[in-house]
């Protein structure tokens, strides 16, 4: 999704939030207890068929109720706690570190059963054509050795229809950089622990656990741990832009 300006086409440039400021709602879709939640991006303003990032909290005895997206494919990644997903009526015991995709069409809801807050990030992106996949549940808490740290990746073509591209959980050691020059996809930089400087051509944003920066195609982008004795942890979606 792009402006037009006096004719020329200008996308949009980069967008920064942050998990700070969180609502409260009660029984959301049907659940229950309470929620505390927040639109991080919307998609209207990310190149490519974005529909929403979130992030989200469910307090203990809480839960979202069953739902069916009739138009987004949905990915959650659980940040912390240990919820239980109920996909297609079967339950599921997740744990911090697992991404959980749940395609069009599929019927989900998920639950906190214990004592303690559960955190879990959300993107929602529009489909493309084609038969719709499984769900599917990856554990990714076991990185690989990288240039400056280590990361682990899941391609997510395999699992949507829509123009999904990558996540990837990263860490960088302190000090630390990663640049691209020029992304090909639109990024969604979502930080878990440790402190960040995000450069996306001339801007700079910089912040600590919760911080999200949404970085469109085209332009060059620097991640730098600033800490100088603890890892950037980090979790990136990433989205292809026709």
């Amino acid at each position: 999704m792009a402006t037009v300006v006096r004719g020329e086409r200008r996308p949009f440039g980069p967008i920064r939030n942050d998990i700070s400021g969180l609502a409260v709602t009660r029984r959301q879709i049907g659940g229950e207890g309470a929620c505390r939640w927040k639109m991080l991006m919307n998609g209207m303003h990310l190149e490519g068929q974005w529909n929403c990032v979130e992030y989200g909290v469910i307090e203990p005895g809480g839960s979202v109720g069953e739902h069916v997206h009739l138009r987004t494919e949905e990915i959650y990644y659980i940040v912390s706690g240990h919820p239980v997903m109920t996909i297609n009526g079967v339950e599921q015991p997740c744990a911090p570190g697992d991404l959980i995709t749940t395609p069009i069409g599929c019927a989900h809801a998920i639950a906190n059963p214990t004592t303690e807050d559960m955190h879990f990030f959300v993107v929602e992106v529009f489909p493309g054509k084609g038969p719709s996949a499984p769900s599917a549940r990856f554990h990714l808490p076991d990185l690989r050795p990288v240039a400056g740290g280590a990361a682990v990746d899941v391609d997510l073509r395999p699992h949507f229809t829509g123009d999904w591209k990558r996540f990837r959980l990263m860490e960088l050691a302190p000090g630390v950089s990663d640049t691209v020059l020029s992304a090909s996809t639109t990024e969604v930089v979502h930080v878990l622990s440790g402190s960040a400087a995000i450069t996306v051509e001339s801007e700079r944003y910089t912040g600590a656990k919760g911080l999200s920066v949404a970085i469109p195609p085209g332009l060059s982008r620097t991640l730098k741990n600033v800490d100088s004795t603890q890892p950037l942890r980090m979790i990136i979606t990433e989205v292809t832009v026709a």
